[in-house]
């Protein structure tokens, strides 16, 4: 089961909204210093510290992603830090592992695979600070279940004008335990190597293969048939998350009426280290 590639993409996203609201920010106060031509005052206001991507998933090699945040003005003068040679350590269980460097900002050790309930630091230095991070991963899902494990799906007949939609079967219901009110994510995965749409999208671009629904307390999800745009085997993939992530996961970015820097748990940095464990359903769509 690759669950990574779920927290690729929603990292991807977050680590884009935290670019969108760092250059907001920045960008804001850029216009500032030009107008009152201090230059002196923009080169001290920019904080040349990294950007961190790191999720521990149970079953998974650890891996560590670090960038550096983009400085507004090319006259501010940023550390000479090469990314690929820090010393990125990982303490756990009075243990110290130091993550190996695998180029482009990746640092990542195949042998070292994080385990529940184990309290993990991630440390390392930048620019003459301390960067550092804690996290632990939670347990597995508990009692996880499906209403049902496959659904008859019918397209839209588009030869017909209006075109003829059929009748929508009823949502796959999903459930857990959640005694103690944390945070969980659903995911939705075409497992079909070739998977035939559902619909006739035409010249359209094809809808993607996975589904997934914002961070929730609550201790069920129902998938309506439309998050199913394909036939075939799908993984119902459920996530045990720690509160920092929901948190960057839900922050919408800055405006010009809420200054505020952008969600993290990295200190003297910026972005998310966390960990993740997860449970996996299957259900089948098909063609009646």
């Amino acid at each position: 089961m690759n669950i990574s590639v779920f927290f690729k993409q929603p990292g991807k996203m977050k680590q884009q909204l935290l670019t969108i609201s760092i250059g907001l920010i920045l960008g804001i106060g850029l216009i500032l210093t030009l107008n009152s031509c201090e230059t002196e005052e923009a080169q001290l206001a920019f904080n040349d510290i990294p950007v961190v991507e790191s999720y521990l998933i149970q079953t998974k090699p650890v891996s560590v992603k670090i960038a550096r945040k983009t400085p507004y003005d090319y006259n501010v003068a940023i550390s000479d830090e090469n990314l690929d040679l820090l010393q990125v350590k990982i303490l756990y269980n009075d243990q110290i592992r130091i993550i190996p460097s695998i180029g482009n900002g990746e640092y990542k050790d195949a042998t070292f695979i994080p385990q529940e309930g184990v309290k993990y630091k991630l440390e390392f230095e930048f620019n003459n600070q301390t960067v550092s991070s804690s996290t632990e991963i939670l347990s597995k899902p508990v009692n996880f279940k499906q209403s049902v494990t496959q659904i008859n799906m019918q397209g839209i007949d588009f030869s017909t004008r209006p075109p003829t939609r059929p009748a929508m079967p009823d949502p796959v219901k999903l459930s857990w335990v959640n005694d103690d009110n944390t945070y969980y994510m659903v995911v939705i995965e075409n497992m079909e190597t070739a998977p035939t749409a559902i619909n006739d999208y035409g010249d359209r671009e094809p809808p993607g293969r996975f589904f997934r629904n914002a961070p929730t307390q609550t201790n069920q999800y129902e998938i309506q048939s439309m998050h199913f745009q394909y036939y075939g085997r799908h993984r119902l993939i459920l996530y045990h998350l720690n509160a920092d992530y929901a948190a960057l996961y839900n922050d919408t970015g800055n405006s010009s009426q809420n200054l505020t820097n952008p969600t993290t748990n990295i200190e003297n940095g910026l972005g998310i280290f966390t960990g993740i464990n997860a449970d996996t359903l299957l259900v089948n769509v098909i063609k009646p």
